[in-house]
């Protein structure tokens, strides 16, 4: 477990999934910017009894807040096997727990553990341009805007644009700075 001053980030459990199943397919919170989808609770257990969605070059985490809440998940992926870099995505469940930092200490908690447990210079994700609340997010994590990736994406009827953003190694927080300390 990543334990913060806010947030919790851990590997689900098997406990979990009833709960996580039906909050990642709860299509009503899915706000302007995720992805609409209805996974499949079949093909979703499955990928969890065989990987626990914790894999070499991609996994997922729950959020927690200090009382146990499941608030979001976050992940990494490999974007292309070429490239030596990972992708971070990030989802918070509930409106209510918008606005509390919750996903900016998620996300620097991510950003620093892959730095120091991956041979990689460079962390990426993208957003909507138009999605404030994410870059601030990001911008806390030190990431910088790259470019803009033109029509990239068919969200909400139409081709949309997305925004590439990166932090290098170099420019982290390491992870024992933002680790809380234990009581």
């Amino acid at each position: 477990m990543l334990v913060g001053k806010k947030v919790i980030l851990r590997t689900l459990r098997t406990a979990d999934l009833g709960v996580l199943y039906d909050l990642a397919a709860d299509v009503r919170d899915l706000g302007d910017y995720y992805p609409l989808s209805l996974p499949s609770e079949i093909r979703w257990r499955n990928e969890y009894s065989e990987t626990g969605w914790w894999e070499g070059d991609r996994g997922g985490l729950l959020i927690t807040n200090h009382a146990g809440t499941i608030v979001g998940q976050i992940g990494f992926f490999q974007t292309a096997r070429y490239l030596s870099t990972y992708e971070i995505a990030y989802r918070l469940y509930g409106r209510q727990h918008s606005g509390q930092g919750y996903m900016s200490e998620a996300a620097q908690l991510l950003v620093a553990y892959l730095f120091d447990v991956k041979p990689v210079n460079r962390l990426q994700a993208t957003i909507f341009p138009d999605n404030a609340a994410s870059r601030k997010v990001l911008e806390k994590c030190g990431f910088r805007t790259e470019g803009l990736m033109r029509q990239v994406v068919f969200h909400q009827g139409a081709l949309r644009d997305l925004e590439l953003l990166a932090v290098l190694r170099s420019d982290h927080t390491p992870l024992k700075e933002l680790l809380a300390e234990q009581t």
